[in-house]
């Protein structure tokens, strides 16, 4: 059954897969915590279901590839909105606290590759194979500008504002955390910034 799987199709749940193990270390941060982080848990799984954590082909509808990983998308993004407020505005967590994990998984999704000296947009490449922004037919990133030293990138429409509005929260909380994760994961050789326009650069250090 495998055999109808292609290199896209993993490589959209390896996405999935590392946004489960971050909601994983938030949780694990809030019980640090004596937070009781499991209702909060138990809440956002029957709202959108338990995550699936096996092998791809073990636990992917065969009958519908495509349509199982948008749903999975969309399950994993509900979720950690729902955690996420929750501790926000019912347990006085900073979001600051939360961004921590998200730069400590960025540097380690870096320290896992070969190399190091990558340019600008071998950033943006790597960080998208990383991040999760929709399907790939979404088409939600397109590149601005391009040298040596800078590449920078618009977003068509955010797809995210959805999940944090289901868990009433604020989806600027997911761009803080996500642009934590980016700038743990291209490291001290280079800068990202994000403007309130949406435009989003990185620049390396010279």
């Amino acid at each position: 059954m495998s055999a109808f799987l292609g290199k896209i199709h993993y490589w959209l749940y390896n996405k999935i897969q590392l946004h489960e193990d971050i909601l994983d270390e938030v949780i694990r941060f809030a019980e640090l915590r004596s937070i009781p982080v499991e209702a909060l848990k138990d809440e956002a799984d029957e709202k959108f279901g338990k995550p699936e954590r096996g092998p791809l082909e073990d636990v992917i509808n065969h009958g519908n590839i495509h349509g199982w990983l948008q749903s999975s998308i969309q399950n994993v993004e509900n979720r950690t909105a729902c955690v996420v407020t929750g501790l926000v505005k019912n347990h006085d967590v900073k979001i600051d606290e939360i961004s921590e994990i998200y730069r400590e998984s960025g540097r380690n999704a870096m320290a896992l590759l070969e190399g190091g000296d990558f340019s600008p947009k071998e950033l943006y490449i790597m960080i998208f194979d990383n991040m999760l922004e929709g399907m790939p037919c979404d088409r939600i990133n397109e590149p601005a500008a391009e040298s040596e030293e800078e590449f920078s990138w618009n977003t068509t429409r955010c797809l995210h504002k959805e999940c944090w509005d289901n868990a009433e929260g604020e989806v600027e909380n997911y761009y803080t955390l996500r642009d934590a994760w980016i700038e743990g994961f291209i490291g001290g050789k280079n800068t990202y910034s994000r403007t309130y326009g949406g435009m989003k650069t990185i620049r390396r250090l010279l």
